[in-house]
């Protein structure tokens, strides 16, 4: 596993769902029928994403450019008639598996109600038992600090420091913990290392209509929306192996007989992406604004897996893409060579992707072991979200005996007990 990886995703109270865990594959697929709970799982990672900028939680969860982060902002979050909700995830950092699990409040006051960083002891008197490299103890009613105790590798109560309220504990490690003992540099890399594994998260939302204008030549981070798509697109045309990857996915993906892609610029200076392809023996240029919706969002997705941060020395880097309804846009037969896309730029360029469908084509499409990595959500009794790993289905090797994968979702049988 590299370093700094999310290994899994939880949610012990949010929104619709609880007592959740979400493995994180290389390709992670969620399936349910709608309003089963699915986006409310990416919703979770967004949050995570949001809260380890260490930004001020009123702006994390509610304020920004885009608006709030996740729809109903900060109070959306809570599960229905609830004040506060919990998530957390794990990563693999420095050969360990860190665990952060925070509880939010978020009324009558926005705050971190609880947070613990932690992880299990591999070694030692004490193997086995939790390792707590900082845990928080109960708020006060009347104050905006929260006090945290942090491991200090001596014996007795690990000492006490008082932290903002208002912003993730674990990232005001670097600046509050003292880094002059060996416990104290462990409890700031731990820290890091956590941090950095949910910085990787990116939320993919394309929106075609809003990339078919031009974009400055220099405003190419990609974006959630993928406005300035034509912009990122330039720079990495620029880099010849990029250049050729992306010409080869955009041609395996596309009817058209397209040579290459470029593009254009306004007298401005500014840019627009344009694919070239060959029409009646002629060639002709197609601008963005002319490319289709489906065009444009698998353009999106492809300069996500090409733009992915390089990998350091220490196998750290890459990506958690984030996609909602990873069909859209899609013809049923190209979900085979999208998924392809997918896991080779997993094992190349360590781009993971967590995505919702509900497209058989796309779950008929997966090989036997990518099963490990789909898992279903549905509702209980109660009411509730439930998240099972489909390998985890008591029923899951009769279910597979009925049908195929696409056809059992078609009929409703991808819930537990749904074989009679």
């Amino acid at each position: 596993m590299d370093n700094g990886a999310l290994t899994e995703l939880r949610l012990a109270a949010f929104k619709s769902v609880r007592n959740a865990s979400v493995p994180i594959g290389p390709l992670t697929l969620i399936v349910g029928r709608n309003g089963s709970g699915k986006s409310n799982i990416l919703d979770s990672l967004a949050v995570l994403s949001a809260l380890a900028t260490g930004a001020d939680l009123r702006d994390a969860l509610d304020g920004g450019r885009e608006g709030p982060v996740v729809r109903g902002g900060s109070e959306g979050c809570a599960p229905l008639g609830q004040d506060r909700f919990s998530i957390g995830c794990s990563a693999h950092v420095n050969g360990s598996e860190v665990h952060l699990d925070v509880e939010i409040q978020v009324r009558p006051t926005l705050q971190i109600w609880s947070e613990r960083l932690w992880s299990i002891r591999a070694s030692g008197a004490r193997r086995g038992e939790p390792l707590e490299y900082l845990k928080s103890e109960a708020p006060s009613s009347h104050s905006g600090d929260i006090t945290a105790r942090w491991e200090n590798g001596k014996r007795g109560l690990n000492p006490p420091l008082q932290l903002r309220a208002n912003q993730l504990l674990t990232a005001q490690v670097a600046t509050r913990v003292p880094a002059t003992t060996q416990a104290g540099r462990a409890v700031h890399e731990v820290a890091a290392g956590v941090l950095r594994a949910i910085s990787t998260t990116f939320l993919l939302d394309p929106v075609p209509h809003q990339m078919r204008e031009y974009v400055p030549e220099k405003d190419d981070h990609l974006r959630r929306t993928a406005d300035n798509l034509s912009a990122v697109l330039r720079r990495l045309l620029a880099q010849s192996e990029t250049a050729a990857e992306l010409t080869a996915m955009t041609r395996s993906l596309s009817e058209a007989q397209i040579s290459d892609l470029s593009s254009v610029s306004s007298d401005l200076g500014d840019v627009m992406v344009t694919i070239n392809e060959r029409i009646g023996g002629q060639d002709r240029s197609v601008p963005a604004r002319l490319m289709s919706d489906g065009t444009l969002r698998f353009l999106s997705m492809a300069a996500a897996m090409l733009d992915a941060p390089a990998s350091d020395a220490e196998g750290a880097g890459g990506r958690v893409l984030v996609i909602e309804e990873l069909e859209n846009g899609l013809h049923p037969s190209q979900a085979a060579l999208l998924l392809q896309r997918l896991k080779a730029s997993a094992a190349t360029r360590k781009v993971r992707t967590i995505a919702t469908t509900h497209s058989p084509a796309i779950l008929d499409a997966l090989e036997g072991s990518d099963h490990e990595s789909v898992v279903v959500t549905s509702r209980d009794e109660d009411g509730w979200s439930q998240v099972t790993r489909l390998v985890d289905f008591p029923d899951y090797v009769e279910i597979l005996g009925k049908d195929s994968l696409g056809a059992s979702a078609t009929h409703d049988r991808l819930r537990p007990g749904s074989v009679d």
